[in-house]
């Protein structure tokens, strides 16, 4: 076993505070003229946002009739280029651990992978408005509605006028103020973040004018968005393909992207067209001002969506540790296609708080009789028992990092699932702080013990962490899998901190 080592992270942060308290300061003759003022200093500034904001709008088809400069397409990010161990190591000392009771399989040993119907037939509306017309659409095969609004689209775009074009012909109808709150509306009910925001706007319009052009329904999805607030921009290959570039909040690997003002813009092909596809060729799109207000960034952090039940039992049974309850399955193919972040983004989204506040409490009590660091070790046994291993590109053909709900539905798993559900049972159901780390080709765990324990930590403000590695079956808190002793790992995320 390698001696302890130690792990220094230097974080630099930086700020910057802009406040007018001399110049405003000055100025007040008593609290209730301060406060008066500060109201309207504070109303000012928030009309100025929104004036400027407004400004950009009103005159983003003038922009978009402008000259559309050619941009190169950078291929999109690899997280780590180093495989994944195909199978798992046991540790070699006999086993005396009971073997796992017998229970019902969670689904079947084949995956059962989501996929998304098209929407060419109408499906039921989940939410009908009475007394009204509804377009019904399906998103990630969830039946909605909304109400209808009737307006047109161009046939199809080709060139930059014809975008303007397009931009002016809804503006002139004014189909934001008809559209767009509904959209909210709808996005608020079912909890969506801002890039599932878009996915909703795109299953409107693709279900609203199915047969029309991608061209034309780009532009509709461009103009609804850019209406609701974000940053959104429309664009075009050289031979004509379109496309939608957001700038996130959060990396994504393996998309494509372009460099605008400084920040990347991920590229969103039209359904039916690959990134491959379009990776080689340039990107043409118009031209903003430099200090326009563009709008706001698409955050990608899921928490709480509130998508209707489809329910899906599941089990898992060792040692004192028994978890059961209710997935919801149609939130697997809203899961399954979702942009493959890295995995401290995943482990901070939480996707179902109901579901994983019931589990979390499930753990507590069934561990409540043990002193705490028997629990931890009673939790990863659990994790060595009840997962089958397998390699994403084994079992999905690409890589996909799981939600915890995810590892709740699907028969396998690999390593940074198991330690992302593992560090969040940690912190959440037992109290301990918790950390995930990554070694090349390999996710793993630490945890805070209550005692010193016999192999590899290190410190990290001032606390020390063990390796307790989910996925390396048989070993203890801190045991190194062999492939990883004496590396470095890098810390992805903490729980607790």
């Amino acid at each position: 076993m390698t001696a302890k080592g130690s792990i220094m992270l230097l974080i630099a942060a930086a700020s910057a505070i802009l406040a007018p308290n001399a110049a405003y300061g000055q100025s007040r003759s008593s609290g209730d003229d301060s406060k008066k003022s500060f109201e309207e200093f504070r109303k000012g500034i928030l009309n100025d946002f929104r004036d400027f904001r407004n400004t950009l709008l009103e005159h983003y088809a003038d922009f978009l009739e402008g000259e559309w400069h050619e941009y190169e397409s950078l291929k999109g990010e690899t997280r780590d280029k180093t495989p994944k161990p195909r199978k798992v190591p046991t540790v070699n000392n006999p086993r005396t651990e009971t073997k796992p009771k017998e229970t019902a399989p969670l689904i079947s040993p084949k995956p059962e992978i989501p996929t998304v119907q098209p929407a060419e037939k109408p499906v039921p509306a989940v939410t009908p408005h009475p007394g009204e017309e509804n377009d019904e659409f399906s998103f990630f095969n969830v039946p909605l509605s909304m109400p209808r609004i009737e307006f047109k689209t161009m046939r199809r775009l080709t060139s930059p006028s014809d975008y303007a074009g397009s931009w002016r012909e809804l503006a002139s109808g004014d189909i934001a103020s008809k559209i767009v709150p509904p959209l909210k509306e709808k996005a608020t009910e079912l909890g969506l973040n801002d890039y599932l925001t878009y996915c909703l706007v795109n299953s409107y319009v693709n279900g609203k004018f199915s047969a029309e052009d991608p061209s034309a329904k780009f532009s509709v999805i461009h103009y609804l968005l850019a209406n609701m607030g974000y940053d959104i921009r429309i664009a075009a290959t050289v031979s004509g393909v379109p496309l939608l570039l957001l700038p996130t909040n959060q990396k994504i690997y393996a998309r494509n992207y372009m460099m605008l003002n400084g920040d990347r813009y991920y590229v969103f092909t039209p359904e039916g067209e690959s990134l491959e596809k379009v990776a080689g060729e340039g990107i043409r799109t118009c031209t903003l001002p430099s200090d326009a207000e563009r709008g706001k960034k698409f955050d990608l952090i899921v928490t709480d969506l509130n998508i209707p039940l489809k329910p899906k039992s599941f089990r898992f049974e060792y040692g004192p540790i028994s978890l059961s309850g209710e997935v919801n399955e149609n939130l697997m193919p809203i899961l399954y296609h979702y942009p493959q972040m890295p995995v401290e983004d995943f482990a901070m989204s939480n996707v179902s708080p109901g579901l994983r506040a019931s589990l979390a409490e499930q753990v507590r009590k069934q561990l409540s009789g043990m002193d705490g660091d028997s629990k931890v070790e009673a939790l990863l046994k659990f994790m060595h028992n009840v997962f089958e291993y397998s390699t994403d590109e084994d079992f999905h053909g690409f890589e996909k990092p799981y939600f915890i709900e995810e590892t709740l539905y699907y028969p396998k798993n690999d390593c940074e699932d198991r330690a992302i559900f593992y560090t969040w049972f940690l912190w959440n159901a037992l109290g301990r702080k918790s950390q995930l780390i990554t070694f090349p080709g390999h996710e793993s765990a630490t945890v805070e013990m209550e005692r010193p324990v016999e192999g590899t930590s290190y410190s990290y403000d001032g606390e020390i962490y063990y390796v307790s590695d989910p996925t390396y079956i048989g070993s203890s808190t801190g045991m190194v899998m062999p492939n990883y002793r004496g590396l470095e790992p890098k810390i992805d995320y903490t729980f607790g901190k």
